[in-house]
């Protein structure tokens, strides 16, 4: 786990005042009071903290994974938020309204804790080529240092930008940060949606060339390691829907021995969701290839917009009508939320005897199962290759589905009728779509699907949060609604940034 923080910093675009939850210290420190990188290995424990500690999983609030969780009444009307402490942030968050809050599992969070993982990684790259040292050892932080630097601008401009497409050379994308900050408060302008993909495809190219992990020490999964390099990649290209170069990085990932990297669900037997918790997100399991400490509240089930047990019935239907091994272990939080016991909670106290702090969770940042359902995809998108993505999600779900139940090319006509599709490729990608979706709940990765795909999201908004609570006249995120660019932080906007159209 990280341990090194560089001493000072202007905080990107942001106000330097970090409020969290917990703690409301105000940090003042001179913006020239700077380590001085003069050692290889100095420049490593800096690079060691250019990993965002803002967690994402929030979005799943904004996407079907979450919803009023109180139970509607004979008229369909669901009166109340079934127990759970709805904050302003969580309703803004829910009904996809600019967010004001700043504290954690927010987007000006997010934004705030991850321009100051990238100051991090410049830091490093404005000095590390100049460094006296092992040359084979300068390489791998420099690598790390630009896939770093690459990862955090890339989840950043897919979070506040509109989704690579067509229009990617004109969007609003982010600034594209190469340099350490020299003056107080500086101008930034925001790169395009594409600009910013190419930079940080560039980045992350010249990163994997050098990436080496021979020498980290410890648990190598809190670093950029080369298989951790090649998962994101898989993201990457997959994403900007460069199929072919989805396929390289998945297999150059998985090797011949794909299995090996998707977790066995029926494993999962310990007792005890606390247990569980950790077990998902132990570093040394296979398919957990990156993992990040993230201070985050998220994992605090009885806040905020979740999934009640009739939502997850309906989420972990499929269409061979298998039984879901994942739909066993569930954890009870509360008078309705279901949830799958992923996240647990840490806390750190800001010295022995005290009583407060911040609450964190370990984030599953990138994961085998990940890039073999990119690759499925990325198969099925390329030459509508039906066979090769049946052969990847039959890898996957022989380990997710109870009973050796596989999908073959007697079952589209079944695919196509349950997802009321148009034609077989149509079928096979929402039931793609539909398995990612279960796997990377909790993990924040479902709204970006949606937003790859256009896809509309409906939210019914309990009377007792100023809905009408009516399921038959849910609030709605339609296909194209510029609401899927978050708002940048309105003190960005101030200093100059345009915001995003609404």
């Amino acid at each position: 786990m990280k341990n090194y923080k560089l001493k000072s910093y202007i905080l990107i675009l942001f106000i330097t005042t970090i409020v969290v939850s917990s703690c409301d210290n105000y940090l003042e420190e001179s913006p020239d009071d700077r380590l001085e990188l003069n050692s290889v290995e100095k420049a490593a424990k800096v690079v060691a903290d250019s990993y965002s500690q803002g967690s994402y999983a929030f979005t799943d609030m904004y996407t079907d994974l979450a919803g009023s969780l109180g139970v509607p009444d004979a008229n369909g009307i669901v009166a109340n938020s079934g127990g759970n402490t709805i904050r302003l942030k969580d309703l803004q968050i829910y009904t996809w309204d600019d967010v004001t809050a700043i504290n954690q599992d927010t987007p000006n969070y997010f934004w705030n804790n991850t321009y100051e993982a990238i100051a991090h990684s410049n830091e490093v790259l404005a000095v590390i080529d100049n460094l006296e040292g092992d040359e084979k050892q300068k390489n791998a932080v420099k690598g790390e240092a630009l896939i770093s630097r690459a990862y955090n601008h890339f989840m950043l401009v897919n979070l506040f930008g509109l989704h690579y497409d067509e229009n990617a050379s004109t969007n609003l994308g982010v600034p594209y940060i190469v340099k350490p900050e020299t003056e107080f408060l500086p101008t930034y302008k925001r790169n395009t949606v594409a600009e910013v993909y190419d930079f940080v495809e560039k980045d992350l190219l010249e990163g994997l060339a050098l990436i080496s992990d021979e020498f980290f020490i410890g648990t190598k999964k809190y670093h950029f390691t080369k298989k951790a390099a090649q998962a994101f990649a898989s993201r990457y290209y997959l994403w900007k829907k460069d199929y072919a170069n989805c396929i390289k990085y998945s297999d150059l990932f998985l090797g011949g021995n794909a299995t090996a990297f998707v977790k066995n669900s029926a494993d999962f037997t310990l007792s005890g969701g606390e247990a569980l918790r950790k077990q998902y997100e132990n570093p040394e399991e296979e398919s957990n290839v990156f993992v990040i400490q993230k201070f985050s509240l998220y994992q605090r089930r009885n806040f905020g917009f979740r999934l009640n047990s009739n939502d997850v019935t309906i989420l972990f239907r499929n269409p061979l009508s298998a039984r879901d091994v994942r739909n066993n272990p569930f954890i009870f939080n509360g008078r309705e939320v279901n949830f799958l016991p992923r996240l647990f909670e840490y806390f750190f106290r800001e010295n022995l005897s005290s009583t407060t702090g911040l609450a964190y969770h370990i984030a599953v940042e990138l994961k085998g199962e990940e890039v073999l359902l990119n690759r499925a995809e990325a198969k099925l998108m390329l030459n509508s290759d039906i066979t090769g993505a049946l052969d990847d999600l039959n890898i996957y779900i022989g380990k997710r589905y109870i009973g050796g139940a596989l999908y073959t090319n007697a079952d589209i006509p079944n695919i196509e009728l349950f997802y009321n599709a148009t034609n077989p490729e149509d079928g096979i990608l929402q039931l793609l779509l539909d398995e990612r979706k279960k796997e990377f709940w909790d993990h924040g990765l479902r709204w970006f699907d949606i937003k790859r795909y256009n896809l509309s999201v409906s939210h019914v908004l309990p009377i007792s949060e100023g809905g009408n609570g009516r399921l038959t006249d849910p609030l709605i995120l339609t296909e194209n609604d510029l609401r899927k660019a978050v708002q940048i932080p309105e003190d960005a906007i101030s200093l100059g940034l345009t915001p995003n159209p609404r």
